[in-house]
């Protein structure tokens, strides 16, 4: 092609360049592209597995934190509790105020590991509130109900690479989004 300005022929730069004007049908179109669409997230959960890989998942988190200001919730899901070493959960059915409630208390070293991770966090950069939740049973019933009950704008999950497509086709990943109406980020 020539660089003529008079050229009878168009560069694919001006072709993928449209010039907008009133005739145009794209300004008929709604504007799904808007400032008004954008997504802002205030609350942002983080499944977390316990596994060093899943702080790769925190970091996605603090940026998205710092962009958008969101607070962030940590979630790990104590699925085999009775295997685990220097775990307790002490349970009350009542409180002192009468109610009735199942009451839970995770303690050890979990615990721990979980306020170091949030020290680290703020060391990084994280600037909006970070808490921690436990819960325990079955990690994708779990996830899938703390999404249900927490009114959150985005859920972060951690996928591992799979070396077989039908296993990714049953990962924990895909089972989750299946069964939530937020969006989630997947981070491999």
């Amino acid at each position: 092609m020539s660089a003529d300005p008079e050229s009878k022929h168009t560069s694919d730069y001006e072709k993928t360049n449209l010039d907008l004007n009133k005739d145009s049908d794209v300004n008929d179109q709604n504007a799904s592209i808007s400032k008004e669409q954008i997504p802002s997230f205030s609350k942002i959960l983080i499944a977390d597995d316990g596994k060093e890989e899943s702080d790769k998942v925190l970091n996605y988190a603090i940026s998205l934190s710092r962009y958008s200001g969101g607070d962030l919730l940590i979630l790990r899901i104590l699925e085999n509790i009775d295997k685990m070493e220097d775990v307790s959960v002490e349970g009350s059915v009542e409180d002192k105020t009468g109610n009735k409630d199942m009451k839970r208390e995770v303690k050890g070293e979990i615990l721990d590991e979980m306020e170091k991770k949030i020290k680290r966090c703020k060391e990084a950069g994280c600037e909006s509130n970070i808490s921690y939740k436990f819960r325990v049973g079955n990690a994708i019933d779990e996830i899938v109900s703390e999404v249900e009950e927490g009114n959150y704008d985005l859920i972060i999950l951690r996928s591992s690479h799979l070396d077989s497509w039908m296993r990714s086709l049953f990962s924990d990943a895909r089972k989750i989004m299946s069964n939530i109406k937020i969006p989630a980020l997947i981070v491999q």
